[in-house]
């Protein structure tokens, strides 16, 4: 997967984020989050890029759901009175420095040390599905550019192996078995 593909998805992110009403940024969105949260959350997809080729984390694994949820609504907080320019602000910032790294630069993530090429697939999926669900939310049609739907794709199969779930996956997609309720390989 390439640096463009990881700009494309964030474009798409920008390209929706900025059909949010004034008075929707409170309405119901997903789950927990309304719109501003998940606007917020969607973003830390782009800000973990920056932070984990900078500084990186101390942080060990990803958290519980609520405090997945609570780093969501403090980064919709965090966006301000004019979420889009910040989100503008963001992106240029991210996309530059991205731009500017080598493909095997190191990323410290909560899930270990990984090279960016191997990082960024992740941020597509987290990106592109978020960005699907913002559009849900505003009750807008959006489509996801083909290489984003693809790395989104790949990156959900490697979490699939990576859990072994694979091949629950491979026949639910090729109509042989249906999932189990509540099935997700996001962890």
């Amino acid at each position: 997967m390439s640096k463009e593909t990881f700009s494309e998805a964030v474009r798409f992110f920008l390209d929706v984020a900025s059909h949010v009403p004034a008075n929707a940024w409170t309405n119901e969105a997903l789950g927990v989050w309304n719109v501003r949260d998940l606007v917020g959350h969607t973003s830390r997809a782009i800000l973990l890029v920056e932070e984990y080729a900078t500084e990186g984390t101390t942080r060990r694994g990803f958290g519980t759901p609520d405090e997945i949820a609570e780093r969501g609504r403090q980064a919709g907080r965090a966006l301000g009175d004019d979420p889009a320019s910040a989100l503008r602000t963001l992106a240029d910032r991210v996309l530059a420095l991205v731009e500017g790294l080598p493909d095997d630069h190191p990323m410290h993530t909560p899930g270990g040390v990984r090279p960016l090429s191997r990082y960024l697939p992740t941020r597509v999926a987290e990106l592109t599905i978020h960005t699907i669900d913002l559009a849900g939310a505003l009750g807008i049609e959006a489509e996801p550019p083909r290489e984003c739907v693809r790395a989104t794709l790949h990156a959900l199969a490697d979490y699939a192996v990576r859990q072994g779930t694979s091949m629950d996956v491979a026949f639910a997609l090729t109509g042989r078995k249906p999932l189990p309720p509540g099935f997700s390989v996001v962890p």
